[in-house]
């Protein structure tokens, strides 16, 4: 009762510190104390929440139902800390808690000077309200005969919990949740300046206080969702790191619009213009990752993406759908209420050429790609399946190739007007190396028009952001920020064209150390080695090694495979070669065992037949079930041992056998018999057949097998079955991401510097 009783106290206490915020913004400035004094109360029954939650799954407490389902004591440290967000419950929980970080940071921040305060403050703390309601709807800290009434009794404690998703156990999960949410909640600070302003009637310098925030939410998303991109690459073995899915799409969507915000924000400081677009953009994004969470979490995806929740309940679907609609219609109603005021702030009209207008139209290009990504991810909402990934791939090329010409361009305009032929002087020296470079790439492969153009635009802006970083350093190093930002945006673009349209891909079957070649590497399977995994010793998994020889150097790559007592299927885990230039990246798909016996030598044999095969004959006596009760507990299992008794006669002896068949959870493990001296012939027990002799009698499927036939030494050994990739450049693109998120970094110290000033 603990854990539900500290929700029921933050929840409450939110609800009062918007009402008081509220009333002060309502010209009641008595109440703005009362109103810091509840936020601060709600802060710390958020975070004891949290610690009290976290306590209950590191000392596995498995009679709370979520902590059973989530968590065992095989889990080391990182990862049973991780499963507080593993879950839909517990993910709820840590957007509250991250939510609640921010505020702190937000209210000693908004509480210096006159920075919209109350007004930013009663809508914050309205979101954490909903908040709290959706945890008091679907909560973490039900018991185990609370969530499964009826199946389990009353006070029953399990021994050990369920466990970890096997998909879940990998370091990334600890990271990746923490960053991605951190960038959602944070978006809730731009959003409540918006609204403030709105409220307020101030137009002009809200967004010097909200700058830093949406640079930390561009930073921190972006982030983020790159972090599951390297996830899915390295892990999850199919070879990608984007795939369109709508769970994915509907972190980048929020993103897209952030960054577009972004770029009016600096052209409404510079020229005035662009208030009423930069109001619409910083409501649309959180708008957006509302309506994320709600696809992510409300289960209608379930069909559609593998990254969605299941169904979380009536009551939670319905909040979920409240949530949204309330802070939609807040916005809405805000925006009309100061229609007349908002329609008096029409800018003078700018100049085509300028900077102003050259950022306005790529920030309206980047709410183009949100557009098209955002029809493709509800889509499934009104119809069955999901949109294919060429769509988003054919619709957003033109509008990545638009987005990384203008990136180039608008850095060599002036703002509000600009000399035509300084504009296009400036445009010769990195448009001449741009198609230079470009020349090179279609004499070394690049044939399609459009993947050239792209390569294009992205070295343009490359080598426009990189010229202008270089003479920036030397003034003032915190300006360097944006161009920073765009050097790695640009990076991320040459990236993505190397690895993924010029990726080469090839299925192979290794037999056993017989070396095969593939893309100019020798690859030989040396065999496959158990190992025991910390985080779960209830499976055992399996190192397949593959030696990777090429100019007399040779390296061991060794993806996974295991069979998931968890999932009830094999899991497969990639391993990856990194060069400067590529990876190598060997996916397995399956193990193919040697062939024991092949059909041409099985001989069905009824009870007493007796049949000659080659200059020996062999008759079937009986079974040996082991006393076995062929409907029992043993069967059902799948784990139990029969023989088939024969009698084998060559030129010499005459000898009673046994073959039987092993098996291990329904696996069967055929184990051979041979005749005494005689190591030529194998027997092999391969099926059991026992009806009446109507329908033709109990019978036994026996293999013998000639060690001497041709046909037998021509086997195939033990083949590894698997597909290798060579990505090239990707390295590119995952340096292009640290370089954006340091250009995001350089911008938020500068916005910082200026605000002190």
């Amino acid at each position: 009762m603990t854990g539900k009783f500290l929700v029921y106290i933050f929840f409450t206490t939110a609800v009062l510190s918007s009402l008081f915020y509220f009333l002060t913004h309502m010209g009641k400035e008595k109440f703005l104390k009362t109103g810091r004094f509840f936020y601060h109360v709600t802060a710390i029954g958020i975070l004891s929440t949290a610690a009290f939650f976290m306590y209950l799954i590191l000392t596995h407490q498995y009679q709370y139902a979520y902590v059973w389902e989530q968590s065992n004591s095989e889990l080391q440290l990182p990862l049973l800390m991780s499963t507080f967000y593993s879950g839909q419950e517990g993910s709820f929980m840590l957007w509250t808690t991250m939510t609640a970080i921010i505020g702190i940071f937000l209210l000693n921040y908004v509480s210096r000077g006159d920075r919209l305060e109350a007004q930013v403050m009663s809508i914050f703390t309205l979101i954490v309200s909903f908040l709290g309601l959706i945890l008091i709807l679907k909560s973490p800290f039900l018991y185990i005969w609370e969530k499964f009434a009826g199946e389990v009794e009353v006070g029953f404690i399990p021994p050990e919990g369920r466990g970890l998703n096997p998909l879940l156990q990998n370091f990334w999960i600890v990271i990746h949740p923490p960053t991605l949410f951190l960038g959602f909640s944070s978006l809730a600070a731009p959003f409540c300046f918006a609204i403030g302003t709105l409220m307020k009637n101030r137009y002009n310098d809200w967004i010097k206080f909200s700058m830093p925030w949406l640079l930390f939410s561009g930073m921190i998303l972006g982030l983020g969702i790159m972090m599951g991109g390297y996830w899915a690459y390295g892990v999850l073995g199919w070879g990608g790191y984007w795939a369109w899915d709508p769970v994915e799409n509907s972190s980048f969507i929020p993103w897209l619009v952030i960054v577009a915000a972004i770029h009016t924000m600096i052209a409404q400081r510079r020229t005035g213009g662009y208030k009423k677009t930069n109001l619409v953009l910083c409501i649309a994004s959180y708008l957006l990752v509302l309506y994320s969470t709600f696809l992510t979490r409300s289960g209608i995806l379930g069909d559609s993406s593998v990254h969605s929740f299941v169904d979380p309940g009536y009551e939670v679907y319905l909040a979920l759908i409240v949530f949204i609609s309330l802070f939609t219609l807040i916005s809405i109603a805000a925006i009309l209420y100061r229609y007349k005021e908002l329609k008096a702030l029409n800018a003078e009209p700018n100049k085509m050429l300028s900077r102003e207008s050259t950022l306005f139209i790529g920030s309206i290009t980047l709410c183009a790609a949100a557009l098209v990504i955002l029809a493709g991810t509800t889509w499934p909402i009104f119809q069955k399946g999901t949109i294919d990934a060429t769509f988003y791939n054919k619709m957003n090329l033109p509008i990545a190739i638009m987005i990384a010409l203008i990136n180039g361009i608008s850095l060599l305009l002036k703002w509000k007007q600009d000399d035509e032929k300084r504009f296009f002087k400036s445009l010769i020296f990195p448009l001449s190396l741009a198609i230079v470079v470009t020349l090179g790439l279609v004499f070394i492969g690049v044939q399609d028009f459009l993947i050239a153009l792209f390569a294009l635009a992205a070295l343009f802006t490359f080598f426009v952001n990189a010229e202008l970083a270089v003479n920036a350093f030397r003034k003032n190093k915190t300006s360097i920020g944006a161009y920073t930002a765009h050097i790695g945006l640009a990076l991320v673009f040459l990236g993505i064209i190397g690895s993924s349209k010029y990726s080469e891909d090839e299925n192979i079957s290794l037999e056993l150390n017989k070396p095969q070649d593939a893309f100019g590497y020798t690859l030989t399977y040396l065999g496959a080695t158990p190992f025991e995994d910390p985080n779960n010793k209830t499976d055992t998994k399996y190192h397949f090694n593959v030696k990777i020889e090429k100019d007399n150097k040779e390296m061991l790559l060794q993806p996974v495979m295991y069979y998931s007592e968890y999932s009830k299927g094999v899991m497969k885990n990639p391993d990856i070669a990194n060069f400067v230039t590529k990876d190598l990246y060997l996916s397995p798909m399956g193990l193919v065992e040697p062939e024991v016996f092949s059909q041409d030598e099985l001989i069905e044999l009824k009870k007493g037949e007796e049949k000659k095969v080659g200059d020996v004959s062999i008759q079937f006596n009986d079974f040996n079930t082991y006393n076995l009760d062929m409907g029992g507990e043993e069967i059902r299992s799948g784990n139990y041992t029969i023989g088939a008794i024969i009698k084998v006669k060559d030129s010499k002896f005459t000898e009673t056998l046994e073959p039987k068949i092993k098996y291990t959870d329904g696996n069967p493990e055929y184990l051979a018999a041979g005749i005494t001296g005689n190591d030529v012939y194998g027997f092999y027990f391969v099926k059991m057949s026992i009806k009446g002799e109507e329908e033709g009698g109990t019978t036994a499927t026996i293999a013998v097998v000639n060690k001497n036939n041709t046909s037998h030494n021509h086997r195939t050994d033990e083949t590894l079955v698997l597909t290798a990739s060579v990505k090239p450049f990707i390295n590119v693109l995952w340096i292009g991401t640290g370089v954006l998120v340091l250009g995001f970094f350089i911008s938020i110290l500068k916005r910082r510097k200026e605000l002190k000033k």
